[in-house]
């Protein structure tokens, strides 16, 4: 009986959604009302819709399940994330209002050229694409452990839903909505930790004492190894710190999600103000589920029955959800997690509908699109978007079983392919040197690393599991890597990129680009493999194989392509005036490079 009561107020939550999506619909007059919301969204409306669009239903099962399961730490640093994107605010969003875009890969244009918007633009476009399908994983983790329904069908049914609402609401409508779900999911949280408290024995403080007490934590702390450069610990303190930066950074220039609803607000004040409350109202949830994830864990240490036999932390949350509160209090629960969910599902699919139809379509398609045209293509796109997150987090869930990987762990090897994104804007709002051949030869050069990186992680972690099960299958790629497979990716990547690097005629032609990209993609295949035979054959000595973790990562390719840019000369001044750190007051170049 309890689940169809849930069933119930899901269902009445979805079709109030419904109700406000066709309401909106009918405001869309066009491709900026529908992408943009015409520019003229409030800005307090705007900030708590920042914060909606990217506190999914990724937090709501990651940070609780992570803390049942590992303890705090990976989660240390995620404060300083969020109070990072004021001041990275003014070094990056500045220039996307400057220019009027829709999009911030339209800077890039005027930094590099066509070839890098594109570039950048598409594997963003992928990296963002595949966060919805996280989005829709994560979501069907938490109705696996609610209510035992099909992880395939979850995304299926969930994945529809977002697509439908996306579809026709356009931004103005997600924009107002999401305001009313923050709400709904405040009022939510807070009523769960009023519930957890009063089931704990010892309240507030026993929540967190008890994990703190019983390694749940930040135990690391208190780890030599914590503050290594291991690749065989879990999480470490320098590789977190740069992460926390570097993703801050990343997140700042090119998340099309938050940057497009900051310009929907029509002048950077305004912006600033959404993104200020974006990052208090983020604060503060985050602090919620922080709590929620300590006191889940100890609510279970407390009653460790309760949770049920082979169950883990990332269902805990919701297992307590459906087993210990009272009808219907479930159902409201759910609905306000369908909040977080719902937008983050379609902020989503509409931002990277616009990515689709500004960088895709009307640059490589159709560049005399009429306005009806591109009405008919973002709501076509969307449709395509969220069919391509559900068949991702389709993929995703495949991994998650084949590598035995949680909630936290299960994306790593499909991220990266955005690798070239930061240095791309990093470099054009720093430096007057940097250029296209740059940040091409960086992309494959990333690019390479990350596939060394995934073999590694693959190799080393299947060699672990099946150890476990059996030890005399041996260690396996799990061991110390023999040089021969370093050398082998080092030997061929030098001899193809040195015969095209040094002739200068053939440089100049299609085969020697092409050439000098497939060189430094085998070479950065074969960094990765550095950093494998170095650090196996100097951890692993005691005959048992080691999986790398899934959170280490040396930037060498980016301390490389900064080294690298000093070589390069200064660009012409029409390249850079008006758009550089230190030149942003001035008028741009009538000519902007746009080749």
């Amino acid at each position: 009986m309890q689940h169809w009561v849930d069933y119930i107020f899901l269902a009445a939550y979805l079709l109030t959604l419904v109700g406000f999506g066709i309401h909106f619909h009918r405001k869309n007059e066009n491709v900026e009302g529908y992408l943009l919301g015409g520019r003229k969204l409030p800005f307090f409306a705007v900030g708590l819709s920042c914060m909606m669009a990217l506190l999914s239903s990724i937090s709501i099962v990651a940070v609780p399940g992570e803390i049942c399961n590992h303890g705090f730490t990976l989660y240390l640093f995620g404060p300083l994330t969020t109070l990072l994107a004021i001041p990275f605010f003014f070094l990056f969003t500045l220039f996307y209002f400057k220019l009027g875009s829709f999009t911030p890969y339209e800077y890039l244009e005027h930094r590099y050229n066509r070839g890098v918007r594109a570039l950048i633009a598409i594997s963003n476009f992928y990296s963002r694409v595949l966060y919805l399908g996280l989005v829709l994983y994560t979501t069907s983790k938490i109705f696996e452990s609610a209510y035992g329904w099909s992880v395939g069908v979850c995304i299926l049914c969930v994945g529809a839903i977002g697509i439908a609402y996306a579809y026709f609401g356009g931004l103005r409508g997600m924009v107002w909505i999401d305001v009313l779900q923050f709400f709904i999911l405040f009022f939510g949280l807070a009523a769960l930790i009023f519930v957890l408290c009063w089931k704990i024995d010892g309240g507030v403080v026993e929540a967190v004492a008890c994990a703190f007490r019983e390694g749940h934590g930040v135990p690391q702390l208190q780890e030599k190894s914590f503050y290594s450069l291991s690749p065989y610990v879990r999480v470490l303190f320098f590789l977190m710190l740069w992460n926390c930066v570097t993703g801050a950074l990343t997140h700042s220039c090119s998340d099309q999600i938050t940057v497009q609803r900051l310009l929907s607000t029509g002048d950077w004040k305004a912006g600033f103000k959404s993104q200020c409350i974006a990052v208090l109202t983020s604060l503060v949830l985050m602090g919620l589920l922080y709590f929620i994830g300590f006191a889940v864990f100890t609510y279970y240490f407390q009653h460790p029955g309760l949770l049920g036999p082979g169950r883990r932390g990332d269902g805990a949350l919701f297992r307590f959800l459906t087993t210990e509160l009272p009808t219907p209090v479930p159902g409201l629960f759910l609905a306000a997690l369908f909040a977080a969910i719902l937008s983050t599902l379609d902020g989503g699919i509409n931002a990277m509908a616009t990515v689709y139809l500004k960088e895709i379509h009307a640059k490589f398609l159709n560049r005399n699109l009429s306005p009806q045209s591109e009405m008919t293509v973002s709501k076509c796109a969307t449709v395509c978007i969220g069919i391509a997150a559900i068949l991702l987090a389709l993929a995703l869930d495949f991994s998650g079983r084949w590598l035995s990987q949680t909630v936290s762990e299960v994306n790593t090897i499909f991220v990266g392919f955005a690798a070239a994104t930061l240095p791309a804007y990093l470099f054009a709002v720093l430096s007057r040197r940097t250029c296209p051949a740059l940040i091409w030869s960086y992309t494959f050069l990333a690019f390479g690393e990350l596939i060394g990186k995934n073999i590694w992680y693959i190799s080393s972690r299947t060699a672990e599991q099946a150890f476990l099960k059996d030890p005399s299958v041996g260690m396996g790629w799990g061991g110390p890597l023999e040089i021969k497979w370093l050398l082998l990716p080092l030997i061929v990547g030098a001899a193809i990129l040195v015969p095209a690097a040094v002739i200068r005629e053939l440089r100049k032609r299609i085969i020697g680009k092409i050439l000098v990209f497939s060189g430094l993609f085998i070479l950065g295949i074969a960094l990765s493999f550095l950093w494998w035979y170095i650090f196996s054959n100097a951890f692993i000595t005691d005959g048992v194989p080691r999986a790398r973790s899934f959170a280490f990562h040396l930037p060498a390719a980016f301390i490389l392509g900064c080294i690298a840019l000093r070589f390069f000369p200064v660009q012409p001044k029409e390249k850079y005036q008006g758009l550089t750190l230190f030149s942003l007051r001035e008028k741009m170049a009538e000519k902007s490079g746009t080749n």
